[in-house]
């Protein structure tokens, strides 16, 4: 059983031995008792809403580990298959446009598992989730820490992820994700001072079917650097 199940079964309980005090004040005539049924649907709405929460954060953490651990092939699974507006975008790589786009991406890493000291290391932290009312799906934004080497550079990459999700078959799928990072410069500098914070399209064989749309990395010399930032999700 989840967790979620148990926290949800204790909370019925307690509702349980609420309503029995309500009931027994209605007894000496007090006010309006409870509606049951309402609360219970309530609850199970809320505790719904935090097993996707749940669900959403070990998908996100799924992609990064594979896409650590080079398994390329693993990855258009995370993705929707149905959905409208199936992308995936990263750094300069430009936006690749639908499952078969997503494919044809991961597809084209496996180059990188016969670089010798390759690794590409994305983790995702400060979740900021927004489900849809009908709970079929999600946008959210992530802060990226991370790192990467082609085994003769290394290179610090930080910067957001913004992703939107939908619920196929009752399982949640990446729909939309796009990763900007602030800076990807090399290992030796600061992002102050390197002018170089590198590409992502060398020796990618496949070609991305629209240019990049977010890729601004650091500029000393810029002022209101994030004002093309996308906002925070709101409800919807």
């Amino acid at each position: 059983m989840k967790v979620t199940r148990w926290f949800l079964a204790a909370m019925v309980f307690c509702l349980v031995l609420s309503s029995s005090d309500v009931n027994a004040q209605q007894g000496k005539g007090g006010g309006k008792g409870m509606d049951q049924e309402k609360l219970l649907q309530q609850l199970a709405a809320r505790v719904q809403k935090l097993e996707d929460m749940i669900e959403i954060q070990k998908l996100q953490s799924q992609y990064a580990y594979l896409l650590f651990t080079q398994r390329y092939d693993k990855i258009p699974d995370l993705f929707a298959k149905r959905a409208e507006g199936i992308q995936v975008e990263f750094s300069d790589s430009g936006v690749y446009l639908g499952y078969e786009g997503v494919r044809r991406l991961y597809k084209a890493f496996e180059a990188t598992k016969e670089v010798a000291g390759f690794f590409t290391l994305h983790m995702t932290v400060n979740p900021y989730i927004v489900i849809a009312k009908d709970g079929q799906s999600a946008k959210s934004a992530w802060l990226s820490p991370g790192a990467a080497s082609n085994g003769q550079a290394a290179r610090w990459i930080w910067g957001p992820y913004y992703v939107d999700y939908a619920k196929e078959d009752g399982a949640w799928k990446i729909r939309r994700t796009c990763f900007a990072p602030l800076f990807r410069n090399e290992y030796e500098k600061s992002w102050l001072t390197s002018v170089d914070h590198g590409t992502v399209t060398k020796g990618l064989p496949s070609k991305p079917d629209l240019p990049p749309t977010l890729y601004r990395p650091f500029d000393k010399n810029r002022k209101d650097m994030f004002k093309d930032s996308p906002p925070l999700p709101q409800p919807y």
